[in-house]
């Protein structure tokens, strides 16, 4: 049965129900005298030791707190009607007019308190299926505000780059493609070659066969080193069920990073996750060379943090949550306004594998070129780790948050310590 016509009867029965309890009320005490108020606490009473002796029965009360409650209540009973009160004449009321009044006013009242203050929309179902698509009508009218300008300034990459990671947040891969392969005509870029190989696996639901692995082997054929690259694959590895080799891709991402990095440890994590899925011995973190790579990695939030337009800091997980991630996982990290907004001011997406990871969030991972996160000086800061990648939070995504940053902070530490309701 359709539901919504389950909540129009219920709707419609109860308020039946209270016009009819309340006009039974009103017309019953038509008389001329009202009752004498020793008999009216006497029948009161007379009920109350009915349910009393009721429950007992049933078991609901021990014999001594059934003696107890009835003496109570016949000490009551007694002091309450040791005075009569003698009848009162009184006037007979316009009951029936008052009944008629009301049988019409309180529905009328009912539906349109509920109009006026309700979810009425809530009972079209075209409207109820696109419930999270309402939730984010800023992502909608940035998407439709960078589509616009994009038609009089087409040749703006970075713009094509922003819209198409605003469809990705509204998992609108489908619009999210052809926006990241206008960015690529306009200039190469194997970092955004990557994030759209990654999108179009998402949009074929992981499946990184085909197109995205290709685009991945372009990458590491021109740099074997590739830091973004060896993890994408490793990942790509890691979800299609091939350990072995997602092993050796993140190993080499591993060397690369320098002597007590905290990069290592989350690396080895899902090295090991993957040896464990192959059939082979887990391995203890090692020391390993320095590289450029891990010196840049380490550099850049600083240097981005102390020109006081971002916010710098590392992210990691709470040791009692490790198990729980998945290197595939998805992890988000992201900058609010201090005043409730709920869409980014910036953004920053990486694989769970990569953590714990430094990050920095400034105008150049703005969500939108006219929502500026240097035009703040507060922002609230946001990590989320998610199992499918979507933009939206779900029960069971592991999050962190910190109130009240200020803009231009440096090493600020992001964990990730509890889940979402």
């Amino acid at each position: 049965m359709n539901s919504n016509f389950v909540f129009i009867v219920s709707a419609l029965a109860l308020t039946a129900v209270v016009v009819l309890v309340l006009m039974w009320s009103l017309l019953r005490t038509r008389g001329n005298t009202q009752p004498n108020l020793a008999q009216a606490n006497q029948q009161v009473y007379r009920q109350q030791l009915k349910d009393l002796e009721k429950e007992h029965a049933q078991g609901g009360l021990s014999p001594a707190d059934f003696e107890l409650a009835r003496t109570e209540l016949l000490g009551r009973l007694l002091e309450d009607t040791a005075q009569a009160d003698a009848p009162d004449a009184i006037k007979p009321p316009r009951t029936l007019v008052s009944a008629m009044v009301l049988a019409v006013f309180l529905p009328v009242v009912a539906m349109s308190t509920y109009m006026w203050l309700g979810e009425v929309e809530g009972l079209n179902p075209a409207l109820a299926s696109a419930e999270d698509k309402d939730k984010h009508p800023d992502l909608e009218a940035m998407a439709a505000s960078l589509a616009h300008k994009l038609e009089s300034d087409s040749g703006n990459a970075q713009r094509w780059v922003m819209l198409g990671r605003t469809y990705r947040a509204l998992n609108q891969y489908d619009k999210a493609l052809p926006a990241y392969q206008k960015a690529l005509t306009l200039g190469a870029d194997d970092d955004i070659a990557l994030e759209r190989a990654e999108v179009l696996a998402q949009h074929h639901g992981g499946d990184f066969k085909g197109e995205p692995w290709a685009v991945i082997r372009q990458v590491l054929a021109k740099n074997a080193r590739h830091f973004s690259g060896l993890l994408l694959a490793g990942s790509a590895s890691y979800a299609q069920g091939d350990y072995k080799t997602a092993i050796r891709y993140w190993q080499q991402a591993r060397d690369q990073l320098e002597e007590g990095d905290e990069e290592i440890q989350g690396i080895e994590i899902a090295l090991n996750k993957a040896r464990e899925k192959a059939g082979e011995p887990l391995v203890a973190s090692r020391p390993v060379l320095a590289s450029p790579h891990a010196a840049s990695s380490t550099a850049a939030p600083a240097a981005a943090a102390a020109a006081g337009a971002g916010v710098a800091g590392r992210v990691s997980v709470d040791s009692a949550l490790k198990a729980s991630i998945s290197p595939t996982d998805v992890v988000f990290v992201y900058a609010t306004p201090t005043d409730g907004q709920k869409m980014p001011l910036a953004i920053v997406r990486k694989m769970a594998a990569d953590l714990p990871f430094d990050f920095v969030l400034d105008d150049s991972t703005a969500m939108s070129p006219d929502r500026k996160l240097s035009s703040q000086a507060q922002v609230v800061l946001k990590v989320r780790i998610s199992k499918t990648g979507e933009a939206m939070t779900r029960a069971g995504d592991w999050i962190g948050v910190i109130d009240a940053v200020a803009v231009g902070a440096r090493h600020v530490r992001l964990v990730v310590n509890r889940q979402a309701p």
